[in-house]
């Protein structure tokens, strides 16, 4: 087949760019195309291709499933050559994973598929177990595996099998299982810190210049990814080191298989992942940028299908395509900053001769508007007369921060929302207790919890540390954590809860400042499944938790006592379907009252707010709330009043857009009903929380 013919076969810029393919088997004669950098599809008609489903893709050959033959194969996208391996158990197969030892035209080429047998007409399994090849021999050596051994990510390197199952890296001797033997050995893998974690872990192995990593990507039950965390491991020792970054490399990721090349071959930007959900009802393509710890994603026309895995990544081994080296603008560094302002200061006031306080207040207030929180935070400073000055003044005082984790060497980043302008500080915590996670955000004191599962309360402006005692249950039920006041006052609670997945009932955490251990409050008469992405708020002295679809638990810390409110009852996104807490809520306090907000996807604009009447105890739509900005993330959600007229009626996101050296914020108005920015166009940090300056 001439060149020039089999180029018209594919989409234009096929061989110099990604793409994403996606095969119909029986379901569609065409082959669908997604140009993953611009979400455009291409439907193309390729006869290799039709009845097939794809399973995979490694250097650039596509692993193939002939629906109406059940024969296996892999098609070059280049050549259009094929390799076709033995022949398969006709029983009903799935497999979870494959792996390859080289390129299928390498003459040595080791094939590994692990599969499940299941049951005719349902989905218990009856068999689990390994089948392995040279690719050009006519027969598969199968081993049988524990029915426990549950696997979905293997890599292959130099002879040896790696399979992640339940905590642990299994190791197989892939010479023994050529000749019919299992021998391996174990090697723990490190326990997932993201919390709270009734979230859904999926683990991702990648091989990728000799080394391999660990991928673990953090989503709601049923809805988006949230975050990811990344391993190294060293082959020497058998031990694991998070990283924070591939450096020149490039991930592409999907459930069954894995690519990494240099990302100048592929010309798109280094030290980043793309990754496609086959799980979350709107289909996204995930960008998770390595540098700066945030991810952004765009929504895809890709169509369900009767079979989950029928898409994969196909990226060309060199493309003549280069990108630029754009080098970000350095922030500014905020300790630094103080310091300055304070000398400043200093020369500033040796050289006037009248107080501050002399200065009319209405020029003060006209004054506001034009500066950043951090010089805002400094002009309260000033005298006492500016620090208890007008109720304008107070508004911006109390305004939030972004921050987030952009490294994990202990310095975060903080955005000030006002102008988009960026700062970097420390955490205050120790060295040894970095990596760590952001649980939780009030009165200018965050939660940290360290891989150690050690808790810490630090207020990151000032670095002042409080360590609280170690959960002893921090695993799949812990569902979220909260405090009523800044923790150095006496009467100081902090309450964390935890699900028992196994029936639904409930163990509180409860600590009070100067304490040395937990209080723990068990309770199994009011069973609760939390909502999996809203820590719980405290109002009205009691602490109040969202459920999955809208109702409330209220937990009493003085009397030590719990109950499943009767009302509210759930949610309705629609006439017909409640909410379920795997998609994005919030839960707040507005003007002295309790606020939900609901949003159900990203194909459209609504987003539902509702308060609680106390009275009827029903949730009740809320229009507008004049006055008043939102500010929405699942750790901690505030309402304040708006220092300014053109942020009123607005709810402002953890999300942002970047341009040089400031951060557009991602915002939504009641009144329009609109975004400011499309959700597509933003990037949101991996860890972060709204931090209310305080000193």
């Amino acid at each position: 087949m001439a060149e020039h013919k089999k180029e018209d076969m594919f989409p234009s810029n096929f061989f110099y760019q990604p793409w994403i393919i996606q095969c119909h088997g029986a379901n569609k004669h065409t082959t669908t195309f997604i140009d993953p950098m611009k979400a455009n599809i291409k439907e193309k008609e390729i006869v290799e291709m039709q009845g097939k489903l794809c399973l995979g893709c490694i250097d650039e050959w596509l692993f193939l499933k002939d629906e109406q033959s059940k024969e296996y194969f892999f098609l070059n996208l280049h050549s259009l050559s094929t390799v076709h391996l033995p022949p398969l158990p006709k029983e009903n197969i799935i497999f979870t994973s494959f792996s390859l030892s080289s390129s299928p035209d390498h003459p040595n080429c080791t094939v590994i598929l692990t599969g499940e047998i299941l049951e005719d007409g349902n989905y218990n399994v009856i068999e689990r177990f390994l089948m392995c090849c040279f690719i050009r021999e006519d027969k598969w050596n199968k081993l049988p595996l524990d029915e426990d051994f549950i696997t979905t990510t293997d890599v292959m390197l130099d002879g040896k099998l790696y399979t992640c199952t339940f905590g642990q890296l299994v190791v197989f001797d892939v010479q023994s299982l050529l000749t019919g033997h299992v021998d391996t050995r174990t090697i723990p893998i490190p326990m997932p810190i993201q919390q709270p974690r009734n979230d859904m872990v999926q683990e991702q192995l990648v091989e990728s210049c000799g080394c391999i990593y660990l991928l673990r990507l953090y989503r709601y039950g049923g809805g988006p990814t949230i975050n990811m965390d990344i391993y190294r491991l060293d082959t020497s020792s058998d031990k694991w080191l998070r990283v924070d970054g591939i450096g020149e490399r490039v991930f592409f990721l999907t459930s069954m298989s894995c690519i990494s090349v240099c990302a100048k071959d592929v010309g798109v930007e280094c030290n980043c992942i793309y990754y496609v959900s086959f799980f979350e009802s709107e289909r996204r393509i995930y960008k998770f940028h390595l540098d700066d710890h945030t991810m952004s994603f765009s929504l895809t026309p890709i169509e369900n299908t009767e079979y989950e895995s029928t898409f994969c990544w196909f990226v060309p081994k060199r493309s003549q395509r280069m990108i630029a080296d754009s080098s970000a603008s350095p922030s500014k560094v905020l300790n630094v900053a103080w310091e300055d302002n304070e000398v400043a200061e200093k020369k500033i006031m040796s050289n006037v001769s009248r107080p501050w306080n002399d200065l009319p207040m209405d020029l003060l207030e006209l004054l506001l508007p034009h500066l950043s929180l951090v010089d805002s935070l400094h002009l309260f400073t000033v005298c006492k007369e500016w620090n208890l000055a007008s109720d304008s003044i107070q508004k911006v005082k109390t305004w939030p921060w972004l921050m987030y984790r952009e490294k994990l060497d202990g310095t975060c980043k903080l955005i000030d929302p006002l102008d988009g302008k960026e700062y970097t500080t420390r955490a205050g915590l120790p060295s040894s207790a970095f990596p760590t996670q952001m649980l939780c955000s009030k009165d200018g004191w965050v939660i940290m919890l360290d891989v150690a599962n050690s808790m810490f309360i630090v207020n990151p402006l000032n670095q002042d540390v409080i360590i609280l005692p170690s959960l002893e249950e921090f695993d799949d039920g812990f569902c979220g954590i909260t405090f009523t006041s800044v923790p150095t006052s006496p009467d100081c609670v902090v309450m964390g809860f935890y699900t028992n997945i196994r029936d639904d009932s409930i163990y509180f955490y409860k600590w009070r400042y100067g304490e040395e251990d937990w209080t723990i409050i068990y309770d199994e008469e009011f069973p609760f499944r939390a909502a999996a992405n809203t820590n719980p708020v405290f109002f009205q002295g009691e602490l109040y938790c969202l459920g999955e679809s809208g109702e409330l638990g209220v937990f009493n810390p003085v009397e030590d006592t719990w109950m499943v409110l009767e009302k509210p009852k759930s949610v309705y996104m629609d006439d017909e379907v409640p909410f379920r807490g795997t998609q994005d809520c919030y839960l707040l306090e507005l003007k002295g009252d309790l606020v939900s907000v609901f949003k159900n996807n990203y194909y459209d604009n609504d987003i539902c707010i509702f308060t609680l009447d106390k009275m009827k105890m029903e949730w009740m739509p809320v229009k507008e709330f004049e006055g008043w900005t939102l500010f929405l993330d699942p750790r901690s959600s505030f309402a304040k009043p708006s220092p300014h007229k053109s942020w009123s009626n607005k709810i402002f996101f953890t999300a942002f857009q970047s341009a040089g050296s400031s951060k557009t914020r991602a915002t939504y108005c009641m009144e329009s009903k609109r975004y400011d920015i499309h959700f597509s166009d933003t990037k949101k940090p991996f860890d972060c929380v709204w931090l209310e300056p305080s000193c």
